[in-house]
């Protein structure tokens, strides 16, 4: 199939939720809900089961005065697909920095985010505008692929992520939630599809269980088992040959073998 012709994507992104969700509110009104810290971006598909997790917790309370993301990145034909737990929230730079940013800044970050949320074409998993970047999440990610973007930077074209929780949090415990949210359910469809259109990789960085559950039986299936890897470090979603290395490494090197996926019909 040619890299412009992917019928099942475009009709996957019709009925997504987070665009449902943010399609009337405009980027000015983003904007001023964010600078003024004022409003809760929480779908209200997941709202019920989210605020009843809070009240159970004293202190690993989600926060939603800062835009979810569920996903980010190239989700439309990736080569690797990063399943991580839910982003990070650091006060300085989430609140404080960005209250600081120019207005142009700010409305390219307003941008980014929303054509993350919408699935649109030519999404990155790092944005190529490094305050923009920094804003989304601190740097993390820059930090965490830095040695597939030292071999080739186009490689960051080629890879998604895509979060468990897509809402921001200081800390993180636990989800003790017995049913999935109701975007989790369009989550798992995007991985099935991608299961089965794509030959993307999936690397599953953080809350194995948590994703055997949402996932399903595809997982393990006999058709797409292999296309799973696991770090060795939960805490650590460094992508680099030492965290990759699994009890198979004499058979099988997984960092290797993200590169390889990585370079296909590329043209250095």
């Amino acid at each position: 199939m040619s890299e412009e012709a992917y019928p099942k994507y475009e009709e996957l992104k019709k009925h997504n939720p987070w665009k449902e969700y943010f399609q009337d509110q405009s980027d000015d009104e983003i904007l001023r809900h964010i600078t003024a810290w004022d409003y809760p971006f929480i779908h209200p598909k997941d709202k019920e089961a989210m605020l009843r997790h809070d009240n159970g917790k004293k202190h690993n309370k989600f926060v939603y005065q800062k835009l979810p993301k569920p996903y980010r990145g190239n989700l439309k034909n990736p080569k690797l697909v990063i399943l991580s737990l839910n982003p990070g929230f650091n006060e300085r730079v989430n609140r404080t920095l960005f209250n600081m940013l120019s207005p142009e800044y700010q409305k390219e970050f307003i941008k980014v985010s929303k054509d993350n949320l919408f699935l649109e074409d030519g999404c990155r998993i790092i944005s190529k505008d490094k305050k923009v970047d920094d804003v989304m999440d601190n740097g993390y990610w820059t930090k965490q692929l830095s040695d597939i973007a030292n071999v080739n930077d186009s490689f960051l074209d080629r890879i998604g992520l895509i979060q468990f929780i897509p809402y921001a949090s200081k800390n993180y415990d636990s989800w003790d939630g017995e049913d999935c949210l109701g975007t989790q359910k369009f989550t798992r469809e995007i991985i099935i599809h991608l299961l089965d259109e794509t030959n993307a990789l999936f690397l599953v960085m953080r809350s194995k269980e948590q994703w055997e559950k949402l996932i399903g039986p595809e997982m393990h299936s006999d058709t797409h088992k292999k296309k799973f890897m696991y770090n060795r470090n939960p805490r650590c979603q460094k992508l680099s040959q030492r965290n990759l290395m699994d009890e198979n490494a004499l058979i099988q090197d997984q960092f290797q073998r993200i590169l390889d996926a990585l370079t296909n019909n590329i043209i250095h």
